[in-house]
């Protein structure tokens, strides 16, 4: 499993987290992407499209992103460029 941490830089828009669950598919791994808000952790698959879809993900907000599986370290490189940059 590997785990990071970081802060986004950028504003997602619904269609922006549609297009970072797509890409996300490519991976044979789990992909979780979790974060607080008002006291409460929320977790959700980023190969899910209705779950990233839902996600109020904001300039600010400080994620934590989990894989696990056998392309782990590939997906959360991969994961970590589109999510960090905001270039889904």
């Amino acid at each position: 499993m590997r785990v990071h941490e970081f802060m986004i830089h950028a504003d997602f828009h619904r269609d922006d987290l549609m297009s970072v669950s797509s890409q996300a598919s490519r991976f044979s791994s789990d992909i979780i992407l979790s974060y607080m808000e008002s006291e409460h952790e929320h977790r959700v698959d980023v190969k899910s499209l209705l779950g990233m879809a839902l996600l109020p993900i904001r300039y600010g907000s400080v994620v934590r992103l989990q894989t696990r599986g056998r392309d782990e370290l590939e997906a959360l490189e991969y994961m970590l460029n589109v999510l960090e940059k905001g270039t889904a």
